[in-house]
């Protein structure tokens, strides 16, 4: 009785979104019988706003932005399989969605995103923000359905670009780079690994996005891997200077992928990788401006 009635709220949350003050939701949802993800969504109105978390992070990384963001949109965030929570005590506080085999690739992600959307019957159209990884899995899903999604923030995505503008060589040294996982956190959870090569891939074939309001933030602080060849995790005869190398590609192919989207590129955002944490009115103020774009043009 107590998931009927579960269900019967949740769906009356999201197809009655006048009638409700807020569209609010956390908890476990059904998307098989075997299968939980956790979702977490404020506000109300229209576009629906999808924060996407990096590699390993939980929907509780987007706390500085979904509350702000909730104040003029309806806005979820979810945890994907394998992420976590690392608290400034360094403890860890595993994903809450049902465990699944890695590594996985953005097509995994987009199936399960596109599913949990249709689950809980939440309100199209969407704005999707990709944080890292994430912009590999939001540009996907816009490409796989490009009838659902009217805008995009891409917050220092990954992309395949940046990839294919290394040597082989500086190829091999990301690739190690990237696949450095904690072992600790296999005590808590069946932590997410990525298949790097096969994600790429599937961007590479992927249909080409149609217009839509976009905007790319990119980090301005430089990369410095010289304490990760110290440590091993980067062999002792990579270069030192691969910080900066891979800093210089990074901000091109961000460049070249503001320039395939038409969108603003936001390159003095004062902040590392993790701009949506260190400076959070930046991914705010740019998903705020993609919605009322969206508000105000014409309907397609």
């Amino acid at each position: 009785m107590g998931k009927i009635l579960r269900f019967l709220l949740l769906t009356i949350f999201f197809l009655n979104g006048d009638a409700a003050e807020e569209n609010s939701f956390s908890g476990l949802v059904d998307i098989s019988s075997e299968r939980k993800i956790y979702l977490e969504c404020q506000g109300n109105g229209s576009p629906t706003v999808v924060l996407v978390s990096g590699r390993s992070d939980r929907a509780s990384i987007w706390k500085p932005v979904i509350s702000e963001v909730s104040k003029f949109t309806h806005v979820c965030a979810y945890d994907r399989p394998g992420t976590v929570t690392i608290t400034d005590q360094d403890s860890v506080i595993a994903s809450r969605s049902t465990s699944v085999p890695q590594p996985t690739t953005p097509k995994d992600a987009v199936a399960d995103l596109h599913t949990l959307l249709m689950a809980t019957k939440i309100p199209g159209p969407y704005v999707l923000v990709g944080h890292s990884y994430a912009g590999l899995i939001v540009r996907l899903y816009a490409s796989t359905y490009p009838d659902e999604v009217v805008g995009l923030v891409l917050v220092d995505t990954l992309t395949e670009q940046l990839f294919d503008a290394l040597t082989p060589k500086e190829q091999d040294l990301w690739i190690r780079l990237n696949s450095n996982y904690s072992k600790e956190l296999d005590r808590y959870t069946i932590q997410e690994r990525l298949d790097l090569v096969a994600s790429f891939n599937q961007l590479r074939s992927a249909s080409p996005l149609h217009p839509m309001p976009a905007v790319v933030l990119t980090t301005d602080q430089p990369f410095d891997f010289r304490s990760l060849i110290a440590q091993g995790i980067l062999p002792k005869d990579a270069p030192l200077d691969f910080g900066p190398i891979l800093s210089q590609v990074h901000l091109k192919t961000q460049e070249r992928l503001a320039q395939s989207l038409n969108a603003r590129h936001i390159t003095k955002t004062h902040a590392g990788h993790y701009i949506h944490t260190e400076q959070p009115k930046l991914v705010i103020d740019a998903i705020r401006e993609v919605v009322e774009k969206i508000k105000t043009s014409p309907s397609k």
